[in-house]
This record gives structure tokens, sequence and C-alpha cells, in this order.
């Protein structure tokens, strides 16, 4: 009998390896550090190509979570005793979030430093343009890159033709006056402190830089506030980078007023300052206080000697008012009366010039018309404010000088009524006040700066101030909502507005 045959042995279907799952915490972390690594190279292109810094910190979360994944996943895998796999790829996803995680807050600080440094050196330069009385060029610097298309740096005219009352706000502004009294060697010092604060905004890093300015005066902290443009391109006025502008304040405080501290001799200019003003301040609204008060101003304000508070109580005195046709409007000013000695002798062209003939005839007009105004009553900007407000304080060797604007009413060849910009001066030669002076700022460089002024000050409340000139150059000024330049910019050509020579000499 035949033996059967054994059928072959058939092979197993069961896997010679047990299926392993992937742990669930792995994928999750490479997905994170994928996308991470995606979001990097297309914002770092788009960046890269709108010359653009990639300053996007939230972008770190996905590093953030893709290293915490990929390490729980780690301590899951070792502990499942085989039953879950994909080390590599928690591996892979720890060191690809690390490097470019890390690679990234690289780049955050190395931008962060170049922000500060160019902050830095930016404010140092403009600082160093008002130390150096380069008006023009530091006001530039504060106009957006957008409105210097077109405009040279160096291009004076053109500045103060289309930026006309952006220039007075900014010749008026705290810093310039400052930096105006303490022209000497040596005199104006500043130091920096720092970025205090930056942000960045979509297309601009607005940034707080302080810094302090030592002078015979006291110490003036400052707190310049600045906006970098990016991806300016040439047509804006820029060259493809980053473009820096000095914002103006509101009111052009560039100085931290609540905590300047002064020396004696800054006390005495504060005083000086606000003394000369009211002095200023008075003939001015005297003069505008009603008819036939012009030789009472002249007598009270302007004549040596003369007491403003007499001349005020003669002006309302009817006989006095009467007699003053002959004694003040000829005798007091010799041939031609008062009125012709303040167009022939007090008034003055911008700087202290002499004027025309005609020139002084135009004032001479205006004058017996209506006088002077205060600033500000027909010259406004378009939101209402008064470009030029500010009252200015110079100190020379044989004088103290006070600058105050005004607006000079005049009658044009038509008989159309337009405003011309002046400054009425007041000034005080006074030998013991310049001695004084001169003391103080030699002894200033010794002496602890306070915040409050010292008693033995209260010596010279009275001071006697007269005043010396009214200077114009008699060119109307047409105010305007926008030109070419962007808003409040100049009269068209041919129009004066005071121009440079309007900021007090």
């Amino acid at each position: 009998m035949a033996e059967p045959t054994q059928s072959p042995t058939l092979p197993s279907t069961a896997d010679a390896t047990p299926y392993v799952p992937i742990s669930w915490t792995a994928v999750a972390a490479a997905v994170a550090a994928w996308k991470f690594a995606i979001a990097l190279l297309l914002l770092g292109i788009f960046a890269f190509i709108s010359k653009k810094p990639l300053l996007m910190q939230e972008l770190l979360i996905l590093p953030v979570i893709a290293v915490v994944l990929s390490f729980a996943a780690r301590r899951i895998i070792r502990n499942s005793e085989g039953t879950r796999t994909g080390e590599g790829l928690a591996n892979a996803a720890w060191w690809a979030s690390l490097v470019l995680g890390l690679g990234y807050v690289a780049y955050l600080f190395a931008i962060d430093y170049s922000v500060r440094r160019d902050a830095a050196n930016e404010v140092e330069r403009w600082v160093g343009q008002v130390r150096d009385d380069k008006v023009v060029g530091a006001f530039y610097t504060t106009l957006p890159p957008g409105q210097r298309q077109g405009v040279s740096r160096n291009d004076t005219s053109l500045i103060e033709m289309r930026f006309r009352d952006e220039l007075l706000m900014f010749r008026n502004s705290d810093l310039m006056r400052l930096a105006l009294r303490n022209k000497g060697e040596g005199e104006f010092k500043y130091d920096s402190v720092g970025v205090a604060d930056w942000s960045y905004k979509p297309g601009a890093i607005d940034c707080a830089f302080s810094g302090t300015v030592t002078c015979p005066e006291g110490k003036f902290p400052l707190m310049v506030q600045l906006k970098g443009i990016e991806g300016v391109t040439a047509s804006e006025g820029g060259g493809g980078g980053r473009q820096w502008m000095v914002v103006r304040p509101q009111g052009g405080g560039f100085i931290q007023q609540d905590k300047v501290e002064r020396t004696g001799y800054g006390w005495l200019l504060v005083l000086l300052e606000i003394n000369g003003g009211s002095f200023g301040k008075g003939f001015i609204e005297y003069v505008n206080s009603g008819p036939f008060t012009q030789p009472f101003a002249y007598q009270g304000f302007v004549v040596e000697g003369g007491v403003p508070a007499e001349a005020v109580g003669a002006s309302r005195n009817g006989t006095a008012v009467l007699a003053s046709f002959v004694p003040l409007g000829v005798a007091a000013a010799g041939q031609g009366g008062c009125t012709r000695h303040m167009a022939d002798h007090v008034f003055k062209l911008p700087g202290g010039g002499e004027p025309s003939s005609g020139q002084k005839e135009k004032f001479l007009a205006s004058w017996n018309a209506q006088g002077v105004f205060e600033a500000g009553r027909r010259l406004k900007d378009a939101g209402g404010g008064v470009p030029d407000k500010d009252v200015i304080l110079k100190v020379g060797d044989t004088a103290v000088e006070v600058y105050l604007p005004i607006e000079i009413p005049i009658q044009n060849t038509t008989g159309r009524a337009e405003t011309a910009r002046g400054k009425v001066v007041v000034a005080c030669k006074d030998p013991a006040l310049l001695a004084e002076l001169k003391a103080r700022k030699a002894s200033a460089a010794g002496e602890k700066p306070t915040s409050n002024p010292p008693q033995e000050l209260a010596q010279w409340v009275n001071i006697p101030w007269r005043v010396v000139r009214i200077e114009s150059d008699l060119n109307p000024v047409s105010m305007h909502q926008a030109s070419p330049g962007g808003p409040g910019g100049g009269p068209p050509p041919g129009m004066g507005g005071g121009g440079a020579g309007m900021h007090g000499g």
C-alpha cells in the first residue's frame, strides 16, 4: 500500500515584526516644526523682497510647542515598552525647532541691536545739527520720507517756502531756543541715555530715545520720538532701506520740563523771559486798547525813563488825551511826531536791518491805522493753532532782548487787508543785570542745578525794559491748509511769510 503524500506547509501570513503605532505626540511635534520652517521660509522671502525686517515674535510659539511635544514624545516612546515608535521623528522635530528657533531669536536680537544703534546715531546726528544752529538740516530730519521727495536737505529756500509754518514752529521749539542761548564753545553738551522703548508696526518702527543736555543753564532731559520707515523707495526720498524721522511733538516740546534742573543762571533767564514777555505783551495790548493810545504807548514803553502805569493812567484822562496831540505827538519825538519816530527809528527789518523808505511809509500807514496785533488774531492754521506764538530770549554783551511775535495789518495796493508777521523786541541794558548774568554764567559749571529757583532772584523782579524795535519784512502771509509738500506748506512763489529772519533776529 502506497504511503500518503504530505501536503506542503504554507508559510505564515503573520508579520514577522508586530505592528507598533507611531506616537501621536511625535507626529504633532513634526507638524509644528514643519509649519514653523515653512512659515519662516515664506515670510523671510517676502521680507527680503520688500526690504523689511521679519519681526513676528508670535512665530516662536511654534518651535516652543514643537520642542515640548518632542520631549513628551521621547518620554512616551521610551516608557511604552515597544508599543509606540517614532523616536527618530521626535528627535528630528526637536533639533529642527531648536536650531531654527534659536536662529530666529538671534535674528530678533540683531534687529533690536540694529534699531537701538541706528536710533542712537540718528539722534546724535540730529542733536548735533541743533547744537550747530543748522536749523534747516535738523528740520529736514523731522519730515516724513514721502515729503522729502524732490527736496534736498541743503535746499534752504525751497524748504522755507514749502514748509513755512512747520519750520517756524520748529525754530521756536524749546530745544532750538535752548541751543540758541548756549552757542558758545563747549556750552551745549549732549549725553545719550538710550532707547527707552521701541515697537514695530507694519512698515514702521516707533522708538522713544532719551538723553540729557547739559549747559550753563542746567540739565535738560530730552525725550525724542523717532519713526523708522521701512522699505522707502527712491521715489519716496529713500534708497530702499530704513529711513528715520524725528517726530515733532505737539506744542514743540522735546524737553521734559517737569524733570529740568536749573542753575541760578538758568533760573534768572526764566525770570527775564517771563518778565520781559509780560512787558512786551502789555505794550501790544495797550496799543490795541482804544483810539489815541499810540502816543501814550510811545511815552510809557519806548521812551527811556517812561513808566507804563503812568502812561496808561494818563490815557484815561480826557484832558490828557486832548493835550497829547501836541506835546506827545510832536514835542516828545521831535519833528514829525512819535508815529514818525516809530517808523523811522523803531521799525526795523528782521535781524535789525534798516528798511527802505517805502517800507517805512508802509509801516507808518499800518501803525497809524491799526497798530499791531498779538500773534494769532488773524494768522492761524487749519486746526486753529498759532504757528508763531513763542517768546524768545537772547542774552548779549550789551543787552538782554526778548522777542514777542506779533501780526501787522497792512493794506495792499488794491486796498485789500493783509497781514504780515513781525516781532516786538524789548530790551534791558542795565549794567548791573548784565554783570549779574555774566557772573552767574561763569560760576554755573561748579553749581549743582536745582528744581526750584533761588530766593535771591527776587531782587530782579523790577527790571527797566524798553521797546527798542518792531521787526518785520512786511510781506503778507496767507494761511493755507495744504501744499504740494504736505500740510501747512508754504505760500505761492513771491509771497512772504517771515522767512528765515522771522525767528527773532
